[in-house]
């Protein structure tokens, strides 16, 4: 009966053992797709930060009456007061 109670004891052990190991390796996959997720977040929010930036500098500019002039005068068409427009027909 000694014997029986002992091989119970180990294969209760063992199952612990196995279980254990199932759950750090499945754990360690688990981090590891972290990981590799946050990685790409990080590298997304590096993509975003200097997209942000090049609209922050392009609204600067935007709002740069000189710009505005010229946006006006060539898309537009439009001119000063009292100002004549010369067209070369030449071309």
């Amino acid at each position: 009966m000694k014997k029986g109670k002992g091989t119970l004891g180990i294969l209760i052990l063992l199952f612990i053992f196995l279980y254990l190991s199932y759950i750090a390796v499945n754990q360690q996959r688990i981090i590891f797709n972290k990981n590799l997720e946050l990685s790409r977040l990080e590298e997304k929010i590096a993509e975003e930060k200097t997209v942000n930036e090049e609209l922050k500098k392009e609204s600067e500019i935007i709002q740069d009456d000189e710009y505005i002039e010229k946006i006006a005068r060539e898309k537009l068409g439009m001119v000063k007061k009292n100002e004549r427009i010369y067209v070369d027909i030449g071309k």
